[in-house]
């Protein structure tokens, strides 16, 4: 009965319709950070350069995912894709999924962990090596680690597509159950250990919220941001729990069904990002308004976020 069920099509359109509400705005945001480090030492703390790669892989995994997962809907594709399927196509449109979600796992508990250290040690040994890190050493780290776990996933190609009519991703059963667990087990810690930092966190802030400084209640403000980002990671980890269930009962109408449903996890877990920058981050949400509206960033403002970061700096270390 449960194999019997058929794949939903309404989770595609809700992605097109997030992606039509929040992808112009995700990139006026995205180009926004990128001007604003132009000029600014405000926007190019740790922080901000780590919130910037979690841009990009957000980015990336909307338009990996029209061009590998979407575009092979197209009739006009179709017959590209089926033709080159082992060439790494039809396992790309696999393992892509898998990559960006081990990509962005990582990339929130390296925001986590910078929250944690900056609120709690911010005059420490560890904390002074965070925020002082080159942007190469951020952007190594912030892919390389991620990679590193993809490993497993990436080397798989033996995919294919069932017919040229459906072009459904058929793999095997092992490969499946093996995924579904890992990602299972990856999107788990990444849930427990953000929820750990922030309790710890939120118990520090708890004890010494009279003794904190100006500029410290300011990362406890971007400390929420990254805090109501980490919810989406928990509808992932609901989404992933059924999967895993499913694949390891060798369930497959209902391993279809709920891959269908991965474009609307996917699109919260994508798009959720602009809206916590919007709504709780108050200075880059104005200079994102500034941005979009094609004002020039006022002169005294640049000095005062100038002299704001080196203030904060020298509060910190």
């Amino acid at each position: 009965m449960a194999d019997s069920l058929e794949p939903p099509t309404w989770p595609l359109m809700v992605f097109y319709g997030m992606s039509i509400a929040s992808l112009p705005f995700y990139f006026v945001v995205f180009a926004c950070l990128l001007r604003l480090r132009c000029f600014t030492t405000f926007y190019n703390t740790t922080f901000y350069s780590i919130l910037l790669q979690h841009c990009i892989a957000d980015l990336l995994a909307m338009i990996i995912f029209f061009a590998a997962v979407d575009a092979r809907t197209y009739p006009f594709l179709k017959e590209y894709y089926f033709e080159y399927q082992h060439f790494y196509v039809a396992a790309a449109s696999y393992n892509n999924i898998y990559y960006f979600l081990y990509v962005r796992c990582t990339g929130i508990i390296f925001l986590f962990f910078q929250r944690y250290l900056i609120i709690t040690a911010p005059t420490s040994l560890i904390t002074h090596k965070v925020q002082n890190a080159s942007k190469l050493q951020i952007i190594s780290v912030y892919w390389g680690v991620p990679t590193v776990i993809s490993i497993v996933v990436l080397k798989d190609f033996n995919f294919s597509y069932d017919n040229l009519e459906n072009m459904s991703i058929m793999a095997d059963q092992e490969v499946i159950k093996r995924n579904t667990l890992m990602a299972l087990i990856v999107v788990s810690l990444t849930c427990v250990i953000c929820s750990s930092l922030y309790g710890s966190l939120f118990y520090y802030i708890r004890k010494h919220t009279a003794g904190l400084s100006r500029s410290l209640r300011r990362e406890v403000h971007l400390a929420i941001q990254v805090f109501v980002l980490l919810l989406a990671f928990f509808v992932i980890l609901a989404y992933y729990g059924f999967q895993n269930y499913f694949s390891q009962t060798q369930n497959t109408g209902p391993i279809f069904y709920m891959r269908a449903l991965y474009p609307v996890a996917n699109g919260l877990l994508s798009y959720i990002n602009p809206f916590c920058i919007l709504f709780l981050n108050k200075d880059l949400a104005r200079q994102v308004t500034i941005f979009a509206t094609c004002h020039k960033l006022p002169v005294s403002e640049v000095q005062v976020s100038t002299v704001n970061s080196h203030s904060t700096q020298r509060k910190h270390f």
